[in-house]
């Protein structure tokens, strides 16, 4: 038996009460456990599993090479104060939630990267100012993470930001991969933000989702099988 913190990503269902939750630990990585008994109408404790970046204490059984571990005792260790009353940022955490999904395949610790996601859901449940880019700060910081991070340029003086070789250029690449323009400028300044300084950023809609669709375009060139983000069009339309 063994202690760790962890993120709630997502569940599936398992048999007429059950679920399978799959939830980013800090001592074991992304791991999943059988939660029995969570969809009975009693089983209010159990809830907490199914609401996704919910922050836990655990303690769980663990074996290597098994595939599917059980959680012995829980408790929510940051209980959340804006996110479940906050249209906005329930649309952000789902959004948040589809991307660890599809990138968090590891079972091994990795502390940098679980500290990151954990102390950015707890900016994201306080009072933080520019709200309507925190997506895009995430991403960015993310891609650090993950091996891939895009990094402030030493000049200005380039053009171009080739997305599938992640690196600027003064010359269009031969691909169609790549972001310029206005939207570059926002792009070379979310490289560097820190969440504090988000509400100074006014970024125009069209070039907004210009960089979300590049971000996303991204992670699709630098993570194998990454698929689609279907919250994507929820979070655009509510920030429209």
């Amino acid at each position: 038996m063994y202690s760790t913190r962890g993120i709630v990503l997502d569940y599936v269902k398992y048999s007429e009460s059950s679920i399978i939750v799959h939830i980013y630990t800090s001592r074991f990585g992304r791991q999943s456990y059988i939660i029995n008994g969570v969809r009975k109408s009693k089983s209010r404790g159990k809830a907490v599993f199914m609401q996704p970046l919910t922050l836990l204490q655990l303690e769980v059984t663990h074996k290597e090479k098994k595939e599917i571990h059980r959680i012995v005792d829980h408790k929510v260790e940051y209980p959340f104060f804006t996110i479940p009353f906050s249209q906005a940022k329930r649309s952000i955490v789902f959004f948040i939630t589809e991307i660890l999904s599809k990138v968090l395949k590891e079972e091994e610790p990795n502390t940098d990267l679980f500290n990151f996601i954990y102390e950015s859901v707890k900016v994201l449940d306080g009072d933080i100012p520019g709200l309507n880019n925190f997506h895009l700060f995430f991403l960015f910081k993310l891609s650090r993470f993950l091996g891939f991070g895009i990094s402030r340029p030493v000049n200005n003086s380039f053009s171009f930001f080739d997305l599938k070789n992640s690196e600027y250029l003064n010359s269009e690449p031969a691909h169609q991969y790549f972001i310029t323009g206005e939207s570059l400028k926002y792009w070379t300044l979310l490289s560097e933000m820190e969440a504090s300084q988000l509400q100074v950023l006014k970024i125009p809609l069209p070039l907004k989702k210009n960089i979300i669709d590049s971000l996303i375009t991204y992670f699709e060139l630098h993570i194998l099988n990454f698929g689609s983000v279907k919250s994507l069009k929820i979070l655009q339309s509510l920030f429209d």
